[in-house]
């Protein structure tokens, strides 16, 4: 048998072709990894560079608000802003014991002799400048008399609230807010909503980028307030409340069923739990719409609003089956309004009726009235409490043409 040289030729020409297909398959694959490794690398980078971008915002945005917090505007927070950490301590220091002397922070810092640089000694001197007389020789130096009574020890400074997280800020003022609101200081009250408001403003800010970045239940556990603040807060909501409904302060607490007025004061629980679910939305979720809200805050005014509309429940009953005289006090409001036939028994109105008396005016805050509607085709009886507030479940009625505000509160079906 003869050697077939063309055969391996062809043999070889194949091999050879292989092993460079193979040559090359492998440098593919080595330029893959490579590729994959450094776009891992890139990827790693850029989310540290958006990690560091974004504690860097949120450190800006505290110092921002710590700023303003004392009453220096947005267009000087900015300029300190840019000078950095370091900026930013040492003019809380200068905005510090200002306070501390009642002057205005912002008010210094509108000096013309400010220069750009901001750790530029000068600067110290010009904040001085503008509170006391100094040297005109040497306007640049500052006095030693000004700096002893304005930045030294003459009168120990009070410390500004400097907080470490967004929620503990919005905690911390909305604390103090409340105590400007019960010594009735609306200057501080002013102030301290705007500043309540630059807090919700940074959150919102902060549960947006938190989420871009994959945190999908960013601020859903978040606490918003103080551990002590939430039963203080129920507490001067109440009290707030009892006031607008011409209650004595009696710190939350009261005693109107001596004054015959037991079903007013639990319609004013029903204001406060109002009011405190309105306290527990901190914000809102610009991309999903979604409210930023404190479930613990939330909560309570859930049990605040139940526990008022129970009893407001067994209040209208017992109006009813009392005839309106459940003592002596509380037969003196005349809130039954039902009349009744000559043998006594009680005479119930139409819902449309008794929903016109509501909006045009005819019933006060307690008032109950026994109306007659129909339930899956059968008329039944049922007790209403007037409240003057709009009704949750059912805000309104369309009966024929008209549209009504539903103020009552539902005490159940009159089965006695």
């Amino acid at each position: 048998m003869g050697f077939d040289f063309g055969a391996f030729v062809g043999g070889m020409s194949r091999q050879i072709s292989e092993n460079i297909e193979s040559a090359k398959e492998f440098n593919r694959e080595k330029d893959f990894r490579l590729e994959m490794l450094a776009e891992e690398e890139a990827t790693k980078e850029r989310l540290a560079r958006s990690s560091e971008r974004r504690a860097q915002r949120k450190q800006d945005e505290q110092n921002l608000a710590l700023l303003k917090s004392m009453n220096i505007s947005d267009a000087k927070a900015g300029w300190i802003l840019k000078g950095g950490n370091t900026a930013v301590s040492n003019y809380v220091d200068y905005a510090q014991a200002a306070l501390a002397r009642g002057i205005n922070p912002d008010e210094m810092l509108e000096s013309s002799m400010f220069v750009e640089d901001h750790n530029d000694p000068r600067n110290e001197a010009a904040m001085m400048a503008t509170i006391r007389d100094y040297d005109t020789v040497e306007p640049f130096t500052v006095r030693q008399d000004i700096m002893t009574s304005v930045l030294g020890e003459v009168e120990e400074p009070k410390e500004p609230k400097q907080y470490t997280s967004l929620e503990a800020g919005h905690a911390g003022t909305y604390s103090l807010l409340q105590k400007a609101k019960l010594d009735k200081n609306q200057d501080e009250v002013t102030r301290l909503e705007g500043v309540l408001g630059e807090w919700k403003t940074k959150i919102e800010q902060d549960i947006a980028m938190r989420r871009e970045d994959g945190e999908d239940d960013a601020g859903t556990n978040d606490q918003y307030f103080n551990d002590d603040s939430y039963g203080r807060i129920e507490k001067d909501q109440l009290m707030f409340a009892l006031n607008d409904y011409d209650f004595p302060n009696l710190d939350g607490k009261i005693t109107a069923k001596l004054e015959g007025r037991v079903g007013i004061s639990h319609i004013a629980k029903l204001v406060a739990a109002d009011n405190m679910e309105k306290i527990a939305m901190v914000g809102k979720d610009k991309k999903t719409q979604q409210e930023i809200i404190d479930s613990r805050m939330l909560g309570a005014s859930l049990r605040l609003r139940e526990n008022a509309e129970r009893r407001l429940r067994s209040y209208g009953r017992s109006i009813v089956s009392t005839d309106g005289n459940t003592d002596s006090k509380t037969k003196t409001f005349g809130y039954l309004k039902n009349e009744k036939t000559e043998s006594g028994d009680l005479i119930p109105v139409n819902f449309k009726t008794g929903l016109r008396m509501a909006n045009n005016g005819q019933l006060k805050e307690g008032d109950v009235i026994v109306v007659r509607v129909r339930e899956n085709g059968i008329s039944v009886d049922r007790i209403k409490v007037y409240t003057g507030l709009e009704n949750r479940d059912t805000p309104t009625y369309r009966i024929g043409e008209f549209t009504y505000t539903n103020f009552f509160h539902d005490a159940g079906e009159h089965d006695f």
